[in-house]
């Protein structure tokens, strides 16, 4: 991630070279402004006169210059948010299948949301802030400089002081920035959950408890803030007491050099406008420098997220599934379980064969479609597709082989061209002979807009068996080798799962492997085999 922030620093760089020419110039302008006055005041009209144009020009320039710095600093935060989002989507769907279903996925939903909103305000803004703040601080150094140089001296106190104060601050609230990053990924997930299961939630008269659970999620979210805003106030507070203290001192100091007739009325003017111009930057260096010390420990977090902890790697090809896939003395059990799921398992699955697997449940059906699927590998033994042993091939090549039909069908809310097609480039002919074998023509042909009629939050606008004819017409349209059914018909009737069902088993020059509980005795005899999985190595083939 570190590098994908570094990738926008031209545009920081830039931003910050526009705040410099700003800086110095409206600094340039001041003393100027300031030098015409002491001319003024004794009477030097000449100069007066001939200052005055040089003057007027660089204030005018100060508009376009604030305007620039406005720009370049929006487009370096839009730049740098775009490449980390970017950054991170990608490194998401570079995840295994496998681990990315053992974790909560709420925990991604929160670094999307909370952790970025906190790297944005804290990382991001926090390095162009205290840019920005030290070099205004700069100019107001340097404003104080031309009266006496001795005020550097002022002025490296102050810098040293917030530098030590806001480093000694860094640690404690590392540790409350990681620890409420953690509960917003408790609390991400918990919304989600709880939402997901609405119905319940009302059907079982839930409400209080759910109620009780997020006061107490959202109670220690809060409290949680309120430590870290205690501690930036305990900053703040000790910062802006130095300051103050500092501050007085030095007019005190000015007011009686103005006083023995050291200064003249517009040194005295740079002088308070040269601290005035280092006050407000220092205020942002208070505010931004703790930030800036917390966001090491958020980065390691989100990139420890994004590790796959399966490093295999995969050095086979394969553009096309050519003869079957067999299982050979295969074994599995999962990490943190040492009971044996399959075990010895020799089995031949030829292209273009249509099987029905069956079995009690926990009897290893979704654990040996699960391998099938390459979201698992043998423990013991192994799988070979077309003789290669499929631990071997690569994941993006054997994804595009195959098509899968889930209990839950999920559907884009987009057109209805769009989640057959799935944003890829097909022919219209083509598109309409998938629909064609999907048995869906009547479906489309009754749309208002046709193929470009809107389908509704995962399809609640069209029924189960549609749904399902779409997910069919994805994988007829994918020209896939391979389609896997993991309960395809349990949420549909009869009569439907049944037309769904011939439809696929007509299908030609695709491998059907269909896992399933409903099973329809005049359908049966259209599988080449029925598999039947009790569990470790008790699987029969008929």
């Amino acid at each position: 991630m570190l590098k994908k922030l570094m990738k926008a620093f031209p545009y920081l760089l830039l931003s910050l070279m526009v705040s410099f020419l700003l800086a110095g110039l409206d600094a340039v302008v001041t003393k100027k402004m300031l030098g015409i006055l002491d001319f003024a005041l004794k009477g030097n009209i000449q100069e007066v006169k001939s200052q005055t144009p040089s003057l007027l020009a660089g204030a005018v320039l100060l508009v376009p210059l604030g305007i620039a710095e406005a720009i370049t600093g929006n487009f370096y935060r839009k730049r740098v948010n775009l490449n980390i989002k970017n950054y991170y989507i990608d490194k998401v769907f570079g995840k295994n299948i496998r681990e990315f279903q053992k974790e909560n996925n709420g925990r991604y939903l929160s670094a999307m949301t909370n952790d970025f909103n906190t790297l944005e305000t804290n990382l991001i803004m926090g390095i162009y802030m205290v840019g920005r703040a030290a070099i205004n601080f700069l100019a107001g150094m340097w404003l104080l400089s031309t009266v006496d140089y001795r005020m550097i001296l002022f002025a490296i106190l102050i810098i040293a002081v917030n530098l030590t104060i806001s480093f000694l601050t860094s640690k404690p609230m590392k540790k409350n920035y990681k620890e409420r990053s953690d509960l917003f990924d408790g609390y991400t997930s918990y919304i989600k959950e709880v939402l997901s299961a609405f119905h319940i939630v009302k059907n079982y008269n839930l409400q209080e408890k759910v109620t009780q659970d997020y006061y107490q999620k959202s109670e220690e979210i809060q409290h949680k803030g309120f430590i870290i805003d205690r501690m930036m106030s305990f900053v703040n507070a000790s910062q802006n007491f130095f300051m103050n203290g500092s501050f007085y001192g030095i007019l005190c100091g000015i007011g009686y050099l103005a006083v023995i007739g050291k200064i003249t009325a517009g040194g005295l003017i740079v002088i308070m406008e040269g601290i005035n111009r280092m006050t407000f930057p220092i205020f942002d260096l208070a505010e931004n420098l703790p930030k800036l010390f917390t966001a090491g420990d958020l980065i390691q977090k989100i990139e420890e997220s994004l590790q796959n902890a399966d490093s295999y790697e995969e050095t086979v090809e394969l553009k096309e599934f050519e003869s079957g896939i067999e299982f050979k003395q295969v074994g599995f059990h999962y990490e943190d379980d040492e009971k044996q799921i399959l075990n010895n398992i020799n089995l031949t699955l030829k292209k273009n064969g249509k099987y029905l697997v069956v079995g009690p449940s926990g009897g290893g059906k979704s654990t040996f479609l699960r391998l099938l699927r390459k979201y698992v590998n043998p423990t013991e033994g192994k799988i070979l597709i077309d003789g290669y042993n499929m631990m071997d091939v690569k994941k993006e090549d054997y994804f595009g082989l195959i098509a899968n039909i889930e209990q839950q069908v999920f559907l884009f809310e987009d057109t209805v061209r769009n989640n057959i097609t799935l944003y890829k480039e097909y022919s219209d002919e083509e598109i309409m002979k998938a629909i064609k074998d999907a048995g869906l023509s009547d479906f489309v042909n009754r749309l208002p807009e046709g193929l470009d009629s809107i389908i509704y939050e995962n399809g609640k606008n069209i029924s189960g068996g549609e749904r399902s004819r779409i997910v069919i017409a994805r994988a007829l349209l994918s020209k896939a080798r391979i389609l896997f059914m993991d309960e395809a018909f349990a949420s549909l009737d009869m009569e439907r799962a049944k037309e769904i069902e011939k439809t696929i088993l007509g299908l030609k020059d695709i491998t059907v492997i269909n896992v399933s509980h409903v099973i329809f005795q005049d359908t049966k005899s259209s599988y080449d085999k029925v598999i039947t999985i009790k569990g470790t190595s008790d699987i029969m083939v008929a």
